[in-house]
Order: C-alpha cells, then structure tokens, then sequence
C-alpha cells in the first residue's frame, strides 16, 4: 500500500490505520512538501523511521494507492497508476459525479473524464459488491456519507421525496490549510458557510439518494437515478473533530415511530460500522472510529421525519472508509483493523 498526499488529515489517518493492519504492507508515503523529512516533520503523533518518499517511488512500489490529494490532483495521478497495473482509492472529488457535473460545481476541468465510467462509488453499506471487483474507488466525504446513511432507507422504501439538512463540522474538515480555521477565528464561534445550495456536496448526496431511489437497497454506481432535491446548509462549530447531520426528510405516507425504526433496523441489519440508537447521536462517541451512529424519530405533533447521524470526519467520513474500501478489494473481513469504538472522554 502506498499514499500521495499523506502530510494531510486523510494522509495522517491512513498511516495510522495501515500501520496496524495485518495483511498489508505500508510500503511508503509521499508529500510533495516534505519529501525526504522524516514523518514526525509533519506529524508528531506517528512513529516510523522512513522519510516522505517522492511520489515516483510510491507510484513504482505500491500495488494500491491512496489518493489523498486535493481536489483536480487525483484525476492526474489515477491514470498513471491505472496504467501500471495499480489499484486506486481515491479521497478526493475527482470521480465522485460526472465530469459535466463535477466541472460544474468544483470549477475545475476535468482531465480524464473517460475514467468516472470505470470509478465504483465506495460506498459499503450501498455498494459493497461493486468496490469487490473495482480498480478504481471514488471514496466518499464526510457530509455526504452522514446524509446518503441517514435517508437511504427511505429512498430505498420508495417514500423519500426530499429533504431539509443541517450538517455541523469539527474544523478538521476544512483541511489542514482550511481558511478561516485559526483558533482565533472558530474559538468560541459558530457559523454557516457554502449557504443557499451553493455546498459542492449537494449534487452528490442527490445523486446517492436518487440511485437509491430508483435502483432500491443495492444500487449500481452507474445504474439510473431518479431525480430528488436536498437542502442543505453546513456549519463549523469549534471542535477538531465530527460531523452531526440533522435530516428533516419528506416523506409519503402515513409512519408512526415503531414502524421508522422497524425500517431502519432491517435496512441496516448486520451492517458492521451503522449503529442504530434508543438515543439521540453524539459525535464524541463516534471519536476515532469507523461507525456511524443513527437515530430515526418520528415527529408525531407535526407529522414529520427526523434522522440524525454522527460520525468521525477523519475516519468513517474520509480514511477509515478508504481502509474498509481497501478490504473489500483484496476479498479480506471488512472490518479488519478498523475500530468500532471510539474514544472518551
């Protein structure tokens, strides 16, 4: 296993993980900004005697790579990996939506667009045969997967017409060069940003929802996709890390609390990384682990539905789904060397 663009939060995660991973090798790890500085240059909290490596030799030595890179940088470096016999996961946006869909929102042209064909959305809990046989991964982010978890049984059911969602993130989600995350600026402060459907995320999280909608409980990457509109609104809130999305869903029909959560228990049964609560979700307990905690609630004074989901940005948002993506690929248990609990206090 090899990973470019590991002097990021992403990059930092996997180390950490593949590290501890039985059955693979961590052959090496790149930065274009610390190459040939030790790891503890850029992070302190890692132990390993090999310096950064330039990424030709993670490229050449590497049988998998992770793509940690920022967004317009992967759709660079995949086809050069794809034409070595390598296989590919990658963290960032580049293979997520069309290439006309992409352009659109990210602002960027896209320079292989002949790949989105061949990416398999790597999403387990929809797409897990699928990422079994895939050579390229598009990982998904944070936001997406809290909102594509919390209302996939609904789409799923065919009873999901659209939906009001409010994400609040730890300021690790911005990156480790985010803008506007001093802690002069998020200490004691909450805000929205990317407000009135402007969110990058927003195609994405309808385009899960609307293949489940129109395909049902395992949809193909590629398969048709109905069509659905979201709002959704993020905030920062001035913690490192965690995602919490509130999702007020629309719905059809007539639903009671008994009958949602029978819904979501059988959708999501034997699911090793989605935990359904009596509770509502925090984002403490889900600290430095692969799950993502659910709750359904059925508003039964104003008649609507309510989910809330909680995750790790940096883990299950990000490289702890790379790594379940990665087992997947190699045919190992999913969940090998992935925590199920998380930390506290």
């Amino acid at each position: 296993m090899g990973i470019l663009g590991a002097s990021g939060y992403g990059g930092a995660e996997l180390i950490r993980l593949l590290k501890g991973h039985p059955e693979v090798e961590l052959v090496g790890f790149s930065s274009r900004k610390h190459v040939g500085k030790p790891l503890e240059a850029a992070w302190p909290q890692l132990w390993d005697e090999r310096p950064f490596a330039p990424q030709e030799e993670i490229l050449e030595r590497a049988e998998v790579v992770f793509l940690a890179l920022p967004n317009g940088l992967s759709m660079e470096i995949a086809p050069l990996a794809l034409r070595e016999g390598k296989r590919v996961v990658d963290l960032s946006g580049d293979f997520r939506l069309p290439p006309e869909v992409y352009e659109a929102w990210y602002g960027i042209p896209h320079r292989s667009p002949e790949l989105y064909e061949e990416a398999v959305y790597g999403l387990p809990e929809l797409h897990r045969e699928e990422v079994r046989g895939a050579r390229l991964v598009a990982n998904p982010g944070c936001y997406v997967t809290a909102a594509t978890l919390a209302l996939a049984p609904l789409a799923a059911a065919g009873v999901l017409k659209g939906g009001f969602l409010v994400g609040l993130s730890g300021v690790s989600g911005a990156g480790r060069e985010g803008e506007g995350t001093f802690f002069a600026e998020v200490n004691e402060n909450l805000k929205p940003y990317r407000v009135g459907g402007t969110h990058r995320h927003i195609p994405e999280m309808e385009a899960n929802l609307g293949r489940v909608l129109a395909q049902g409980r395992w949809p193909r990457t590629h398969g048709p996709r109905a069509e659905l509109r979201l709002s959704f609104t993020p905030h920062l809130v001035p913690m490192t890390r965690g995602i919490l999305v509130t999702a007020e869903a629309e719905v059809e029909g007539h639903w009671d609390q008994a009958r949602l959560e029978g819904l979501y228990l059988e959708f999501y049964q034997g699911e090793p990384f989605v935990r359904l609560l009596s509770d509502l979700p925090q984002t403490k307990a889900t600290y430095a682990s692969n799950r993502v905690d659910l709750r359904p609630l059925y508003e039964a004074r104003t008649g609507r539905v309510l989910v809330f989901a909680a995750l790790d940005n940096l883990v299950k948002g990000m490289a702890g789904q790379a790594v379940q993506n990665l087992n997947l690929m190699l045919g190992l248990p999913e969940d090998l060397a992935l925590p199920k609990e998380g930390l506290w206090p």
